[in-house]
């Protein structure tokens, strides 16, 4: 498996998008996809399913916006957590964000630490837990809300599965 570093990601999916014509709204929806599918099946079976989907306001969320459609799609029942103010999404994260609604899926807004702190059992309980917060795009450390969360699932114990988007948030 090759590893890429944040410039060369950009840099493949720039081209993909210039020299294919791969719009970058479909590359998205092609990492959400093979995310649910990963999950589908690796931990089959996932009908009704409880998992837990931890959104940031990038594409790594925008990713995480499309897996949690196509879980529901599978079978599953997917919990979406947004981590940011949805005024604050943009481009193709924005427009999945959007799509939500036809799914019938509506997240929970997390903006503060009270937020997360009436959030946080009903998403570190479903056991599966999808981290689409943080990117490639990620500079210098992770503070603040964002980090307690982060420190949250870490902390939750071994009978919590996590399957991160990308990588790891805060790597």
């Amino acid at each position: 498996m090759k590893i890429l570093t944040t410039t060369e990601m950009r840099e493949v999916d720039r081209l993909t998008t210039e020299r294919h014509g791969v719009p970058s709204l479909t590359l998205m929806e092609n990492a959400g996809t093979a995310v649910a599918q990963f999950i589908a099946s690796h931990f089959a079976p996932i009908d009704g399913r409880r998992i837990a989907v931890l959104c940031g306001r990038g594409n790594n969320g925008g990713d995480g916006f499309v897996a949690a459609r196509k879980l529901q799609e599978l079978g599953a029942n997917p919990s979406v957590f947004i981590l940011a103010d949805p005024a604050d999404l943009h481009g193709d994260a924005q427009a999945n964000f959007k799509r939500l609604a036809s799914a019938s899926i509506e997240p929970r807004v997390v903006r503060s630490n009270a937020d997360w702190e009436s959030s946080r059992d009903a998403a570190l309980g479903a056991g599966l837990i999808v981290d689409a917060l943080l990117g490639t795009g990620l500079r210098g450390g992770v503070e603040g809300l964002l980090g307690r969360v982060i420190e949250d699932v870490n902390g939750h114990g071994p009978r919590t599965r996590v399957i991160a988007v990308d990588i790891p948030s805060g790597m």
